[in-house]
């Protein structure tokens, strides 16, 4: 049962992953690579780093682990990015379809990029890298707004009427 909810998250995920993307596609290269003051520093950035983040977690999830965070050098422009994003996609996708009950319930040791050895629930991890994106989704969604080219509303309750109604 989580696991068909965690399925769920991660299309809404994608869901909303898309929206923000069609938005950034019609950005210049100037302004998605434009400094601005938050955390990753450019459009282009936050993009990266959360792309590199999915990637990363799965990764961990699937024994490896990177030493490392991916961003914006992995990504040398924003189709590579979203060509990596969609690989990345269709990889949490299959790890779910495959995850049993038992296996989200279950510890997972990894090492953090540091090289620190590290144990987390894989519910937990699943659930982190969904508020993960989320959190810097809505860091890029007023930025988009302010440039012209705005999302549809990624609220998850929207998702779910408009995309999994009951």
């Amino acid at each position: 049962m989580i696991s068909q909810q965690f399925q769920k998250l991660w299309r809404y995920n994608n869901w909303a992953w898309e929206h923000v993307l069609n938005s950034a596609q019609k950005i210049s290269n100037e302004e998605l690579n434009k400094e601005r003051p938050f955390f990753w520093k450019t459009i282009y950035g936050t993009l990266a780093h959360t792309v590199g983040a999915e990637r990363l977690w799965l990764e961990r999830l699937n024994g490896h682990s990177p030493s490392r965070l991916y961003d914006v050098q992995d990504y040398p422009d924003l189709e590579s990015l979203i060509e990596q994003r969609m690989q990345v996609q269709s990889k949490w996708e299959m790890y779910l379809r495959n995850l049993t009950e038992e296996q989200v319930q279950s510890q997972m040791t990894y090492q953090a990029t540091e090289g620190t050895p590290r144990q987390n629930k894989i519910a937990d991890i699943i659930q982190h890298v969904a508020n993960h994106s989320t959190e810097h989704r809505s860091q890029l969604t007023p930025i988009l707004f302010q440039l012209g080219e705005p999302t549809n509303p990624l609220d998850y309750i929207f998702y779910c009427i408009l995309e999994e109604p009951m």
